[in-house]
């Protein structure tokens, strides 16, 4: 039997366990750094969203059943038939429509070759617009997905991994990791704004990479705003 106090707790024992920090796996669910330590520490969120939920058991290496209190378990085998007779009706309705209920996310390739970045389409990735609505407000034709070649943010984001970027961003409006053009190459970097002077730092979690500061953020070359990450398995 758990409640969702130990369901806290158990997610604490795990990320102390398996080495984690609640800033890189809280980066890694696609939320903001301090989401996982707010729910574990403070109570909120109350409970996980299921895809959080989902993603936080892949990372530590366990099944998702695990992070569920009695109470979901209860809702789930409950109705757990009906679901999966309406998925299956979802499915099959959404084979047979052209108005389907899928989002078509494009898959673009991680470098500039001199067309516009948007276009370099080398892939499509199909996903059901409620779960994409419980991930992010983004609208499905502003999201790309971008498989990270460069080592600027290990170990949030290693070489591998893929990020769901919003490319409606064109400048750093508020905090948070952008994916930047470098020459040909793109990679990502944290931006963070001086309410001070306005200026902005433009840092990497790969120590190996120095931080550095400009007056003027609208010469960075943004491609887009990150806002979510698939870890590669």
């Amino acid at each position: 039997m758990a409640d969702i106090e130990d369901i806290r707790k158990k997610i604490d024992q795990l990320i102390a366990q398996k080495g984690f920090n609640y800033r890189e796996l809280s980066l890694k669910i696609g939320r903001k750094d301090s989401y996982l330590q707010q729910y574990v520490k403070y109570g909120y969120p109350r409970r996980l969203k299921e895809i959080d939920r989902a993603r936080l058991a892949q990372l530590l290496g366990i099944d998702d059943i695990e992070l569920m209190d009695d109470e979901i378990i209860a809702s789930k085998a409950t109705s757990s038939t009906d679901k999966n007779i309406n998925l299956i009706s979802e499915i099959v309705k959404t084979a047979s429509s052209e108005d389907s209920e899928m989002a078509v996310i494009d898959i673009l390739k991680p470098q500039i070759d001199g067309t516009d970045f948007a276009h370099n389409i080398i892939g499509r990735q199909y996903i059901s617009k409620n779960i994409l609505a419980d991930f992010t407000y983004s609208h499905p034709q502003d999201i790309k997905i971008v498989k990270i070649v460069s080592d600027t943010m290990k170990p949030s984001i290693n070489p591998g991994d893929y990020v769901w970027v919003d490319i409606s961003y064109q400048r750093p409006e508020t905090d948070g990791l952008y994916l930047l053009a470098s020459g040909r190459e793109v990679n990502i970097k944290r931006l963070q704004t001086s309410p001070l002077d306005g200026s902005t730092e433009i840092s990497c979690d790969n120590q190996q990479y120095k931080a550095y500061r400009t007056q003027d953020a609208g010469q960075l070359k943004v491609l887009g705003k990150v806002i979510g990450v698939l870890m590669h398995v």
